[in-house]
This record gives structure tokens, sequence and C-alpha cells, in this order.
């Protein structure tokens, strides 16, 4: 009866109904009560006319409509954020994607897993050992990039293939500042005579293993002989290379540029602020002139 009186059902003609009519308006009501999702308040349902189809319609009901139902306003449409003003993050691109290859007659064709990584990091006089150089900060450069790298290489002639989206693991702001790596062909730069493999066959290690407890002194031995053989000895050439690329030389120029744009802007800034702080200032400590009183 309380899903009736909701649907505002008149009494004269539920009273003149058989109790198997009443069965199914009572079923009725209780489907339109779960129709409405979960969460919202059921608006006011719409007023029911009922008429009877008398004994030759076998006491069935006709219900029809006589009104539109009204959804109640939403109490915080006013809280929404218009959808200009939301932020709009962009979407991570997949580190694997992008691959550049070269030389670029084999795009479709190299096969490059087996190739070994070189990270800018390696090359980097500005990070430690732990945060990925491979060789002495002598031999290194601020800041090379893996624009720089590919430059090298195709100076001396070795297969490679770069991805813009990795980074180094040990280093998470080279993700953001200065991502991505190459891929070389070791085998394919022994064989063009650019370095030479170790005795052991390897490319990465020397002629002793190190010990990875004391792997700084290791390296800082190595460095100090100036040796190794292997991706160490192309690691060097590379940083000697990139030194000199004039596309280098330019991009560090304009960042110098830059850099001295900005500190002019910040003095200015800085001057700016001093005038209106002194002006401001200077007003209210200013005495009045005049006869002192006796």
């Amino acid at each position: 009866h309380s899903f009736l009186l909701k649907l505002r059902f008149r009494s004269s003609y539920y009273d003149t109904l058989i109790p198997a009519s009443r069965l199914q308006l009572t079923s009725l009501c209780s489907i339109a009560q779960n129709i409405h999702p979960p969460f919202i308040r059921p608006p006011v349902l719409p007023f029911f006319h009922i008429a009877a189809m008398g004994k030759k319609g076998g006491g069935r009901v006709r219900v029809k409509q006589m009104g539109g139902p009204k959804m109640p306003a939403n109490p915080l449409a006013d809280l929404a954020i218009p959808p200009e003003e939301m932020i709009h993050l962009p979407t991570k691109p997949d580190s694997n994607s992008g691959v550049l290859v070269w030389p670029m007659s084999e795009t479709f064709t190299m096969d490059y897993k087996e190739f070994s990584a070189i990270y800018p990091n390696y090359l980097d006089s500005n990070k430690t050992v732990k945060l990925g150089r491979r060789i002495a900060v002598k031999d290194a450069l601020p800041e090379p990039t893996i624009q720089d790298i590919h430059e090298a290489l195709v100076s001396l002639n070795i297969r490679h293939a770069i991805q813009p989206h990795k980074g180094y693991s040990r280093d998470a702001s080279s993700r953001w500042d200065n991502s991505g790596r190459v891929l070389v062909d070791l085998v394919g730069a022994v064989e063009s005579g650019v370095m030479d493999m170790n005795p052991d066959g390897a490319f990465d290690l020397g002629e002793d293993i190190p010990d990875m407890d004391n792997i700084e002194n290791y390296q800082n031995k190595e460095n100090k002989k100036g040796g190794g053989t292997g991706k160490k000895q192309l690691l060097r050439q590379l940083a000697q290379i990139v030194r000199d690329l004039p596309s280098r030389q330019k991009r560090l120029e304009e960042k110098i540029k830059m850099l001295e744009e900005e500190k002019l802007k910040a003095a200015k800034a800085e001057k700016v602020a001093t005038k209106t702080g002194g002006s401001s200032g200077g007003g209210g400590n200013r005495k009045k002139k005049g006869k002192k009183k006796k």
C-alpha cells in the first residue's frame, strides 16, 4: 500500500478492483521503484489515471500517465569544474615506441635486441659512479644527449638504434631532463676496428673482474690508469667526438644566453621591488616641519 500511496492512485478506483488486479498494481509499483539508479534520490513520480476495462476485459486495468516525470536539480552542480578549466595531463608515451634506426635503410631489417645500451649518464661528468658514469671525469663531458651520441656514432660508421623514451634506472632525473638511450652494435664496431674485444671475449669487463663491494675503488683505479678496452674504449672515443660537435657547441651557447637573460630579468625585478619598497617606506618616516610649541 505504501507504493500505491507514492504513486497517488485514486482510492475510488482502487477499491473497486478485484484482489488479483490489486496484486498486479503492487508488483508494478515495486518495479517502478527499482528502476532508479543508486545514489540518486528518486524523483516525484507522475500522476497515473486508472480505468477499469469492465467485465468484457476480464478485470484488467489500464494505467495512463497524466504528466511527465520531473527530476530534481543536482545540488552539487555549482561545485563542478568546467571542462575548459580542468587539468589534462599528457599521456605517458610507451618506452619502446619511437625507435630510430641508423642506417635508415635497415629500418625494417635491423635486429637490435642484442645491441649494447649506452645512456647519456655514461659520459656525463656531472654524474657520479652510482648515477651511471662509466669513464673518468677528465674524459667525460657535461650534459651529453642521445643526439650527440648519435652524431658521434654516425661519424664512426657504427650501426645503432635510438630509443628516445628510455631512462637510466638509477637516476630518476634522467627520465625527465635527459631521457633516451642508444643501442649500439658492438660486434660491428669490433669488426670495423673502432674498438677492441677483451681477451675473454667480453665487451664490458677488463682483464680482471671487479669486486662489487668496492666497485667505486675499482672504477677510480681503472680511470687513473686510463686503460679499459671494449665498451669503455668506445665511450672515451664518443666523449672526444661529442666535445667538438658544432651542434653541441651551438646548443650550449644558446643555453648560456637564456641563463643570462633570466638573470637580467631577475635583477630588474629586484630593482623595481626595492624602489617601490623604499618609496612607500620613506614617506611614512618623514617628520612634519614646523615650529615647536613651547
